[in-house]
């Protein structure tokens, strides 16, 4: 069995990605910054998740969290990078440094994260950033630092998975709409965006366990042909 790192963790993928590696036997070093669902989260956890209150738009926080589980996790098996935020619409012309937030958490984040994780990857460990399905379609135009910044994580994905030619691997999933806070408030609520769902291909947005399927089997040898890849899962929303 291995241990993974999820950012992202208290809630919506993360959560549900955590849960499902759980109960596959595995040891989760759960990421987020609510304290007391990170608690519930890891009393619930049958002894095999940790829970770590990290503010990822501190990168020193992010430093304490390696230096702090080096001793009792000294191998890493995989990370999901999923914690996101898409900071406060505003027009591209108006762009401020006060956006900066939003590419530390999306990106600057996971660089760093997977920077201080090299050192103790497992033979063959996985990889997987949370790109959205931004990284491919167009996106309003109020929101681009957020489009941005989860592009850019499909370059930052690509080039690693070059750089260490197979030695581990790095693949990043695209969701589309998924039934989470973050995406209700993409839509201005979820009053709109169940409105919005309705002409979603299938009638209806993903279930976080629908992503966390995916996001297992990329992090699991069974994807081990895997690598360097951008998987849209969205249920056929960019047909439409």
């Amino acid at each position: 069995m291995g241990t993974y790192i999820i950012t992202g963790a208290t809630s919506g993928i993360g959560e549900a990605t955590s849960l499902q590696l759980i109960r596959e036997g595995h040891t989760v070093l759960a990421i987020g910054r609510n304290k007391e669902k990170g608690s519930s989260l890891e009393s619930s956890g049958e002894g095999r998740l940790y829970f770590f209150p990290v503010d990822l738009a501190d990168s020193s926080a992010i430093d304490a969290f390696f230096e702090e589980t080096q001793e009792d996790f000294p191998e890493i098996d995989g990370i999901f990078n999923n914690a996101g935020t898409f900071g406060k619409p505003v027009a591209p012309e108006r762009v401020s440094d006060q956006q900066k937030e939003v590419f530390q958490v999306n990106y600057h984040a996971p660089e760093r994260i997977i920077q201080l994780a090299t050192k103790r990857f497992s033979k063959g460990a996985s990889i997987v950033n949370n790109s959205a399905i931004v990284g491919h379609v167009k996106f309003p135009a109020m929101l681009l630092p957020y489009a941005s910044s989860k592009s850019a994580l499909l370059t930052l994905t690509k080039t690693y998975a070059a750089r260490f030619h197979g030695k581990y691997r790095f693949n990043a999933i695209c969701p589309g709409p998924v039934d989470t806070a973050l995406s209700h408030a993409l839509y201005g609520g979820k009053d709109k965006f169940d409105l919005a769902m309705k002409h979603h291909l299938r009638g209806e947005p993903a279930q976080p366990s629908e992503i966390a399927e995916v996001v297992c089997f990329l992090l699991s040898s069974k994807a081990s042909y895997i690598n360097g890849q951008a998987l849209i899962v969205d249920g056929g929303y960019t047909l439409t």
